[in-house]
């Protein structure tokens, strides 16, 4: 059997059966063609977008691109393009049937496709029986990853705003202990700024001896404040700089927070926006019936040389 099936012997067989063979090829195309019409096989059309990521931010260490690319192949979004072009329904896949969830998913699987090009940017496919909706779908789709990201982008500047707010609170708190007791210390025993008025009370009292009396009473009365009060006045001061400087730079931090919660920002550019195809993409007939023609040609060969092969054959 494997010497019949020598390049001689094979051509031996197939200029013997050579009528036969040709009309095998025929029948197999002629069948192919009519097997591969949209009769029996629902042809799909194809709309893609080219896109760019940008804005995203630093969620992880991968490239805006990756982290694109993870984000279009989540299950949220894909749920949330399922839910909002009715694709159960579009699929005929009952939400009743027992494994829904995982036909459901393959058969998006099997129409959307996402992946990187050279130049960094993603490519979103869809295949679909209905040219618009194909496009539609890829629309779609970019629309929900801006959803997505915006999701996530307001939850991480709400959640900085809110742990800066509670940091400045906190330092709110002991600033205003801090501003209380040099209140106090001011209030009640006249220190206010020490250099400034140490410099006015030893400035003299002007030409008029008689004028310092009093003078030298407020001298004195500074003196033993200063000397029971000055150095917890001094501390308090030297502890409020830093804060008032940490509670600035809070703020600041909270202001660009703020910024970024409630700015208007697009998460993608598209370079290649979708299209309603007007140009079948699959399935490819030429493809069908070459390869038909040729499998079947194999087939019948093998067939045909089990027929010669055969002692019968030879008598």
């Amino acid at each position: 059997m494997d010497n019949y099936f020598s390049n001689k012997n094979l051509l031996d067989l197939v200029l013997k059966w050579k009528v036969h063979l040709l009309i095998i090829a025929i029948l197999a195309g002629i069948v192919s063609v009519v097997f591969s019409s949209s009769f029996f096989i629902k042809p799909k059309f194809k709309s893609f977008a080219i896109v760019y990521p940008v804005n995203l931010g630093e969620y992880s260490e991968e490239s805006e691109t990756e982290q694109m690319l993870e984000l279009l192949n989540s299950g949220q979004i894909r749920d949330q393009i399922i839910e909002e072009f009715g694709l159960d329904k579009h699929y005929e896949i009952d939400r009743e049937f027992k494994y829904y969830r995982t036909a459901i998913n393959g058969k998006y699987a099997d129409n959307v496709s996402f992946r990187k090009t050279e130049n960094e940017a993603i490519k979103i496919e869809v295949l679909d029986t209905d040219a618009e909706l194909a496009a539609d779908l890829v629309d779609g789709i970019i629309g929900a990853y801006h959803d997505k990201v915006r999701e996530m982008h307001n939850a991480k500047y709400t959640e900085e705003l809110e742990v800066r707010t509670r940091e400045m609170d906190r330092q709110t708190a002991y600033i205003d202990s801090l501003i209380d007791r040099m209140s106090v210390l001011g209030e009640e025993y006249g220190l206010v700024d020490v250099a400034s008025q140490a410099e006015g009370l030893f400035s003299g009292g002007g030409a008029n001896p008689q004028s310092y009396a009093p003078h030298g009473e407020k001298i004195q009365n500074f003196t033993r404040n200063m000397g029971k009060y000055g150095p917890e006045f001094q501390k308090l001061t030297i502890m409020l700089e830093p804060f008032l400087a940490s509670y600035n730079a809070t703020y600041l931090k909270y202001n660009d927070a703020y910024r970024e919660l409630y700015k208007e920002i697009t998460y993608s550019t598209t370079v290649t926006p979708p299209f309603v195809a007007d140009k079948k993409f699959w399935p490819k007939r030429s493809v069908i019936v070459l390869m038909s023609v040729i499998l079947t040609l194999i087939l019948a060969l093998i067939v045909i040389g089990v027929i010669e092969n055969r002692p019968y054959s030879k008598s």
